[in-house]
């Protein structure tokens, strides 16, 4: 929980401080849906390497296979003349027994993981330029309206998430309220969870109701969702909004403005939550809440001197970025101390505290375009992929068999398990995974350049399982946390690109980001270690001297 609660604080962080900095131009609708893509897609292949690495294993072919596996789709498409159904079906074929050698050699070959992959990665790089004859393929423009829509389409807007995020919440709600009822314990914060889930599936069905410009100006007064964006080239002003098109309507305006009322709500909620932690915990709370309160009014201040050097024309200094990154790390600081302090000191006020996260996420939605952002369909392939991966991770015998073997092969081999079929079934997750993205990215892209194509792309989603969790020792791994480390990557990346940070640096910036994040985990857990032997020492002495009594 730790882990993954420090990498989310790390993408605050990240997406905050780059749209300062970039002046707005990292929450557009065009920025947004490009980063949702790029993030999906590294992100499937993230969560394969992760159930490679929970057993102790590495996959250094993962590059190389994706580009293998668009060579393949260029060939059958253009060449082979196969049909779609016929190429998607060789290529995740292709892909399987590929992760199906790959362990295979590991457990009946004896070879070392990172041996096995290593030579998959110059091997599967090689065929594909042998077959290709070392030249670019692409698919033209007789894909655009079918096969090509499972990566560049975008099937629904972030209304329609809205509402089903709403519906699922209160469902599980109900569920947990009936639960509750039935050991005669009856938590009045479900009954509110119920209550805000509906009002959140609410607000994501305004966008589809027609609402006039007067009453949607009206509701946009008091709050503070900026209707006209000037840093969008589309130049949204609800005054040229036609009515008649449903496409144009002003009420694409009312998903966030009707979050910014309900994240109000976050406020008084958040006080009371202070005052009670300061009660509880008066040292620790009155320092949280002293970071949390003095880093947004440092924020504040920088933000206004970045919005000035932006009028100016002028480029955005270094001095600019120190100070920004200073006071944002602190305002993150406090909020992260915050928020486990709080879940720490006032167990029975977890239920209450998850309510503000979410109505301070409401609020934080609302400063931003997204509710007029289209989902990618990339992100469908994730979002479904991910939950099943967690299912399986978390809540069947087989995940806690992989967990197992990572944590100590020759124990769980004595306990009964298959170590070889489990290890066989994590290469082969992974080999599936990579097929997924690997059909993404040449869809995506339109094109493949054998020697080029992936490159690189393993060490992306090794990257994201490790700052998501993953121990590389094994055993230890969250599918929540990988996706949240893909997000990382992907927003440093998008933010040297925003930020016109010379791109010869991005490997240099992208490696000290992850070396600080491993470096922190490692500290925070050196810590947790000694407090938790101290607590054990305690604990111990306190018992000898009672039984001496």
């Amino acid at each position: 929980m730790n882990k993954i609660m420090g990498i989310l604080m790390l993408l605050v962080f990240a997406c905050i401080a780059t749209n300062i900095l970039s002046g707005g131009n990292f929450v557009i609708p065009f920025n947004l849906q490009n980063l949702m893509i790029r993030t999906s897609m590294f992100g499937i292949i993230g969560i394969g390497v992760a159930f490679v690495i929970i057993t102790g294993g590495i996959d250094l072919s993962i590059g190389s296979m994706i580009g293998l596996i668009g060579c393949l789709m260029v060939l059958s498409l253009t060449k082979w003349d196969y049909g779609m159904g016929t190429t998607l079906a060789i290529v995740l074929g292709v892909s399987l027994l590929l992760g199906l050698l790959h362990g295979v050699l590991i457990t009946k070959a004896h070879l070392q993981p990172f041996v096995v992959t290593l030579c998959g990665l110059l091997i599967y790089r090689g065929a594909a330029r042998w077959i290709t004859d070392d030249g670019t393929g692409g698919f033209g423009q007789d894909y655009n309206d079918s096969l090509r829509l499972l990566a560049t389409g975008k099937p629904f807007s972030m209304s329609t998430v809205l509402i089903v995020l709403g519906v699922v919440a209160a469902v599980i709600c109900i569920f947990k309220l009936v639960k509750q009822q039935k050991s005669q314990n009856t938590p009045w914060t479900w009954t509110l969870g119920i209550v805000i889930s509906l009002v959140i599936g609410l607000c994501g069905g305004s966008r589809f109701i027609n609402v006039s410009e007067d009453t949607v100006l009206k509701l946009a007064n008091p709050t503070s969702v900026q209707i006209y964006n000037k840093f969008d080239s589309t130049k949204l002003d609800i005054r040229k909004l036609d009515e008649s098109d449903a496409d144009q309507r002003p009420s694409k305006f009312m998903p966030e403005i009707l979050l910014n009322y309900l994240g109000y709500l976050a406020l008084p909620i958040a006080i009371t939550l202070a005052c009670c932690f300061i009660q509880a915990d008066r040292r620790v709370g009155i320092l949280s809440i002293g970071l949390l309160m003095g880093g947004a009014l440092m924020t504040f201040l920088a933000s206004r001197h970045v919005d000035k050097l932006f009028s100016n024309s002028e480029d955005i200094g270094f001095s600019a970025i120190g100070a920004v990154t200073i006071s944002l790390g602190v305002f993150i600081v406090g909020l992260d101390r915050f928020l486990k302090g709080v879940y720490k000191s006032l167990p029975n006020f977890r239920g209450l505290l998850g309510i503000t996260c979410v109505l301070g996420g409401c609020w934080l939605v609302s400063q931003t375009p997204i509710c007029r952002t289209l989902i990618p369909a990339p992100m469908i392939f994730l979002a479904v992929i991910s939950v099943a991966a967690a299912i399986f991770l978390n809540q069947t015998i087989y995940g806690r068999y992989l967990l197992a073997l990572g944590n100590n092969e020759t124990a769980a081999k004595l306990s009964g398990i298959n170590t070889d079929r489990m290890i066989i079934l994590a290469y082969v997750i992974c080999a599936f995974c990579t097929a997924i993205s690997g059909i993404l990215f040449a869809l995506d892209g339109n094109s493949v350049q054998p020697a080029g194509h992936g490159n690189f792309y393993e060490l992306y989603a090794i990257a994201a399982a490790v700052l998501g969790g993953c121990s590389l020792r094994g055993g230890e791994g969250s599918i929540t946390g990988v996706v949240i480390g893909a997000a990382v990557m992907r927003v440093l990346y998008n933010s040297i690109t925003l930020l016109k940070i010379p791109t010869t640096l991005e490997f240099a910036i992208i490696g000290v980001v992850i070396m600080i994040g491993v470096l922190a985990d490692e500290v925070v857990k050196k810590i947790n270690n000694a407090k938790r032997q101290q607590e054990e020492a305690a604990r111990v002495s306190l018992v000898d001297v009672n039984n001496s009594d």
